[in-house]
């Protein structure tokens, strides 16, 4: 599980890099004052970007077990590692009660 860890941090570092020229190619296609051929050569290049670092590739995984599915975003971990670690009170003012 450890990997796609790494696959997943690798993501979303190359499309920290890239988003900025993203936002700017959108804005250069929507634009109506701008030549057609200019803004189909930015279509282009956007195409191609996208199309390995799209941001809904992304996916939430527990930062400890590498768990995807019961992602809690507020702790970014697990349902099961929030409970394991509210059970026994690490969490800050987090905690069970026991009945």
């Amino acid at each position: 599980m450890k990997f796609l860890l790494i696959r997943e941090r690798l993501r979303r570092k190359n499309f920290k890099k890239i988003e900025i020229l993203i936002v700017a190619l959108k804005s250069i296609i929507y634009n109506q004052k701008i030549n057609a051929d200019y803004r189909w050569e930015a279509s282009l290049l956007l195409s191609k970007l996208i199309k390995n670092n799209s941001k809904s590739t992304f996916k939430n995984r527990c930062f400890i077990t590498g768990r995807r599915h019961g992602y809690i975003k507020n702790f970014n971990m697990s349902r099961i590692k929030v409970r394991n670690l509210a059970r026994n009170n690490s969490l800050p003012s987090i905690y069970k009660l026991n009945r």
